[in-house]
């Protein structure tokens, strides 16, 4: 039997991209779920128990290793998917490894693209509804909402959210369960009287030369799903400042013309890919929010 680990990113995208390399295959497939600002150190830590040489491959998927680990992975053996523009512009950086980075959807549709007439043979209609739904999600398409509750459900998860995704979608997606239900419901509502609660403040910028529409807000809680709400709202870009934790978290339209990771490295410190990303609230982030103006909504 062949010697494989994969490394994942943490959200629905990753899981379900690991997913589908289970579905492709019989044998066990270890993992260890992380993020790109976690990985590096992951990484390093897995090394320390384990030898690169000995694996016969290792898969690291949905994440954009290349602006601070590259020179760790760059190995023969090793297997990087991924779908993010900001990974596409430095893919020619690797002189080893096997590199399948393209921009696309998510990650989970790459590996799909990929491996289609394997994948059609055994992917029932299920299985690929499941599929759907994390690439409508992912790509902030939206157009189900069921996506939306799915991702819900996923952040319900307690402890291991890889394993208890793969428990309840092993088989594909029909339907939620009733219990499934009531919990979309709960995060529902508790949604709501989240949203209730804020303050949001906006400012047209021009950045890249280009007027750009930003919204912005404080909360510890639900960010991603507030981020989602401030596009919906009519921001070009979001941003989700948590003061606990002292960092912003910044979405976008997909229409927006700014490369969030970039954006984010110079405003936040920070990074991520083009259209979602995040970083800690520097003091020229403070400068930035000063022009930001109170939105009053009738």
């Amino acid at each position: 039997m062949k010697k494989v680990i994969v490394f994942t990113d943490a959200d629905l995208d990753g899981s379900m991209s690991y997913l589908l390399l289970k579905w492709l295959t019989t044998n066990k497939l270890p993992y260890k779920v992380t993020t790109v600002t976690k990985f590096k150190d992951d990484f390093i830590a897995w090394t320390k128990k384990n030898k690169i040489e000995e694996y016969d491959r290792i898969f690291i998927l949905d994440l954009d290793i290349s602006q601070h680990s590259l020179e760790i992975v760059d190995h023969p053996n090793v297997y990087i998917v991924d779908h993010h523009l900001s990974h596409v512009e430095n893919k020619e950086k690797y002189k080893f490894a096997s590199i399948h980075v393209n921009e696309y959807p998510s990650c989970a549709k790459l590996i799909y693209k990929m491996y289609k007439e394997k994948l059609d043979n055994i992917m029932s209609a299920n299985m690929k509804k499941l599929l759907i739904l994390v690439d409508d999600y992912d790509s902030w398409s939206h157009k189900y909402p069921q996506s939306k509750q799915l991702n819900s459900i996923f952040w319900n998860y307690q402890g291991d959210r890889l394993q208890a995704f793969i428990s309840d979608f092993q088989t594909g997606f029909s339907d939620f369960t009733p219990e499934q239900k009531k919990i979309i419901t709960f995060y529902e509502n508790k949604f709501k009287k989240i949203l209730k609660n804020l303050s949001f403040h906006q400012a047209e910028v021009n950045i890249q030369k280009k007027k750009v529409k930003c919204i912005c807000t404080f909360a510890d809680k639900m960010i991603s799903d507030i981020g989602n709400h401030l596009l919906e709202i009519g921001a070009d870009i979001g941003f989700v400042v948590n003061l606990e934790s002292n960092r912003v978290s910044v979405r976008k339209k997909k229409e927006c013309h700014v490369d969030l990771s970039k954006l984010s490295k110079w405003l936040l410190d920070g990074g991520g890919h083009e259209c979602a990303a995040g970083g800690v609230c520097t003091e020229k982030f403070l400068q930035f929010s000063k022009v930001f103006n109170p939105i009053t909504f009738k």
